[in-house]
């Protein structure tokens, strides 16, 4: 997802607009407002999920399935992570493939096979980890719900050389309604790894104001910023991409602004910021974009400039439209191009879609793709199925090419399965 906001420039907390979507499975353990919790369903429930990747020839390239069943307090995953969690009360412990999420980190972690426990003591607790390598973590923390909350941690452990070194390391994470810093050093490093989130929203204009007898819903202007600050050793059990790891500072920062009033109208802008370990130099990305108009015809245009340390010299241009003549009808066409100097403009990447839904969120997308802007020369077609119910969805996604001689060639496919009980 980090990576996604430098590279594609784009937020990825912002959920996807006018997108046909998945239904999310049924959540069953929500307790309404002012009523005691009831205990929990002895009932399992849960889902399969079975995703597949199919090669030019049509045979299974790669597959992957996912369990996840849920019964009393209990939740089991199987699959890419094979994991027993037990929640109750504030009370967590865990019992498998544990890593960042179970460990509540802010800084991603290596996936470790152990124990996790966490217990709340008021507004304090305590939290612990033994894995099969004897690597230990304890944490302690506070935390007030709404205000914000406080953790340090101590992890130690050995080195996976031919003669076991003991590590030690230690840090502190902290969160806020608008940040959360964390920093983790290793005994023996010269600098600790550092990560900082900064977020929030702001909404200009009140709900109540009348204009005309309408109501307004206001400007809502939102932001992001993250970053992160190390040298050439970063601690044992943190895990991070491989672009991060190479840069002593990494950051990306993203600002948007929505005006629902002025026909929903939403304005972006992102940088991403690297600056690698081996040069003093750093390279900033920099997208702006847009897009607006009624519900039956979006607009939508950005401009991304490659490296403004070369003044701009490569820059990504793209423009499209989705049309709506009818309910369930979706229209679409997009242009990218790419610009650099002096040699000018690259042949441009075009997309024609046409896109069927019902009510129900399923859908069938054909859409036309020339990547080299001469559709006699190359036409490619990408179809998209998507089949959404209360305990199934379906979805199927195949590319071929060939198109321009009408002999369809497939190229790629990717197919998935869930089934929620």
């Amino acid at each position: 997802m980090l990576l996604a906001q430098v590279y594609a420039q784009e937020s990825c907390e912002d959920p996807p607009s006018r997108v046909a979507q998945p239904k999310s499975p049924r959540r069953r353990d929500k307790t309404p407002k002012g009523k005691v919790p009831t205990r929990p369903s002895l009932t399992p429930h849960g889902f399969v999920d079975w995703k597949g990747r199919i090669d030019s020839t049509g045979h299974l390239e790669s597959h992957r399935t996912e369990l996840q069943v849920q019964f009393y307090r209990y939740t089991l995953r199987l699959g890419s992570q094979e994991l027993l969690a037990y929640k109750n009360q504030g009370s967590e412990a865990y019992f498998g493939d544990i890593s960042t999420r179970e460990l509540h980190s802010q800084i991603p972690l290596d996936t470790l096979w152990g124990t996790a426990l966490l217990y709340p003591l008021g507004p304090f607790h305590v939290a612990g980890l033994l894995d099969t390598a004897k690597t230990t973590q304890v944490r302690l923390g506070y935390g007030q719900r709404g205000t914000g909350s406080a953790e340090i941690f101590y992890w130690h452990g050995f080195g996976n050389g031919t003669q076991a070194t003991e590590i030690h390391s230690l840090g502190l994470q902290a969160k806020t309604p608008f940040a959360q810093v964390a920093a983790w050093w290793q005994y023996g490093q010269e600098f600790p790894l550092i990560k900082i989130l900064l977020y929030g929203s702001e909404k200009r204009g009140s709900s109540k104001q009348m204009k005309d007898g309408i109501k307004s819903a206001g400007i809502v202007y939102s932001w992001r910023t993250t970053a992160y600050i190390h040298r050439e050793d970063i601690p044992r059990w943190a895990r991070l991409s491989s672009t991060i790891q190479k840069s002593k500072y990494w950051g990306s920062q993203s600002l948007s602004m929505r005006a629902p009033d002025l026909l929903d109208t939403k304005v972006t802008a992102n940088a991403g910021l690297i600056s690698p370990l081996d040069a003093d130099t750093m390279a900033v990305r920099l997208k702006f974009g847009g897009e607006s108009g009624p519900e039956f015809l979006r607009v939508a245009a950005s401009v991304t400039c490659r490296d403004a340390g070369t003044n701009c010299r490569t820059t990504d241009w793209k423009g499209g439209l989705n049309a709506s003549p009818w309910e369930f009808w979706v229209l679409g066409a997009s242009v990218r191009v790419r610009h650099a100097r002096p040699e000018g403009f690259a042949p441009p990447h075009l997309e024609l879609s046409n896109l069927f839904r019902d009510l129900s969120k399923n859908y069938t997308k054909f859409t036309l793709i020339a990547p080299k802007g001469r559709p006699q020369e190359d036409l490619r077609l990408r179809t998209e199925f998507l089949i959404s119910g209360d305990f199934l969805d379906f979805s199927l996604v195949c590319t071929f090419k060939g198109m321009e001689r009408l002999e369809p060639i497939p190229v790629r496919g990717f197919a998935e399965a869930k089934v929620r009980f």
